[in-house]
């Protein structure tokens, strides 16, 4: 073999290894960009999961508050009118008087 030869397999080794060098460094940019995306994604995940448990228990909230409401403006309306009072008093009066 001659030196001709030889500066041939040695260029062409280190195309080879240029190029072996380049796909490495675009495989780990890809493989890096798709574990950013992948962690983008379960940070968004989460944050909607977050978002609708709050939301659930805004919704729960308001509903037992609006059952106390509506419980208390029952017993307000029963009582506050002095029905179920009055109704009291009379049938306790009829008992005594029997």
């Amino acid at each position: 073999m001659n030196d001709l030869d030889k500066e041939k397999r040695l260029r062409a080794v280190e195309q080879s290894y240029l190029k072996l060098e380049n796909t490495i460094l675009q495989e780990n940019r890809d493989t890096r960009l798709l574990f950013q995306n992948t962690i983008q994604n379960q940070w968004d995940l989460i944050k909607s999961r977050d978002a609708a448990v709050e939301n659930d228990k805004s919704r729960n909230y308001d509903l037992a508050k609006s059952n106390l409401e509506r419980r208390t403006e029952l017993a307000i309306k029963l009582l506050g009118t002095g029905g179920l009072l009055y109704l009291c008093i009379q049938l306790l009066f009829e008992w005594i008087s029997k």
